[in-house]
């Protein structure tokens, strides 16, 4: 496989997921995780930089510097471009000729949530390699559904928003998108149930301010999970 990959849908997770499998096929290596790819010679990632909304134009011309050198102990060199929705305007222009013309030893591959958060340009100029969204949420494990966070008391809420925010916000966001979905079947089941109501705005609430402001994710984790009313 060469060219530009554009890999898009479903969560991070899962779409990393593919990128490892991509990159282990074309190098016949076994890396488990993204992490694993960092500090190669021939893997370069580039993805959000803490405490930064956008990955701007700086970023992405080190991607396209990195790609005009050949291989140094792979056959291939691999740019893997993750969170490619957080790149700015310039960012994406900057790739437009690279990713119709990549050398003939590259691979890119870009990470997206959706084929809309780019621009037509850059879509155009890539091979979609969409993956799709398990049903039911079943990216959540069964210890993390919202239905087993209800039945703890406090104190292992409160052990539970600890661990859980020390995942990457994408993670965390993805978690809640699940417990929305829970939230929702469970008012379909009992649509009078007050409690349950003010459980789903409570996600809702925290899920959008996770999304547009750098709130502490420990203490909003904690502060939802403490708001939490009734059972099940």
């Amino acid at each position: 496989m060469n060219g530009s990959v554009l890999i898009f849908g479903s969560t991070k997770n899962l779409r990393e997921e593919k990128i490892v499998e991509i990159v282990n096929s074309e190098a016949n290596k076994d890396f488990e995780k993204t992490k694993d790819l960092s500090e190669k010679a021939d893997i370069k990632i580039v993805a959000l930089l803490e405490d930064e909304k956008t990955i701007g134009i700086s970023q992405t011309r080190e991607g396209v510097k990195f790609l005009q050198e050949r291989p140094f102990s792979y056959q291939k060199k691999f740019l893997v471009i993750l969170d490619c929705e957080k790149l700015t305007i310039q960012a994406q222009n900057s790739l437009l000729k690279t990713l119709e013309e990549p050398p003939a030893y590259a691979l890119i591959l870009l990470s997206s949530k959706t084929q809309n958060s780019l621009l037509e340009t850059v879509v155009s100029r890539c091979r979609m390699l969409p993956i799709r969204k398990p049903r039911g949420c079943a990216v959540v494990e069964n210890s993390s559904s919202l239905e087993k966070i209800l039945k703890m008391n406090l104190g292992k809420r409160l052990e539970f928003a600890s661990e859980i925010s020390k995942e990457e916000k994408e993670t965390i966001l993805e978690l809640l998108e699940c417990w929305i979905e829970e939230a929702r079947d469970m008012i379909l089941k009992r649509p009078r149930d007050e409690n349950r109501l003010k459980n789903i705005k409570r996600i809702i609430e925290i899920k959008k301010d996770l999304e547009n402001s750098n709130v502490n994710q420990r203490i909003s984790m904690e502060a939802l999970v403490i708001s939490f009313s009734g059972t099940l």
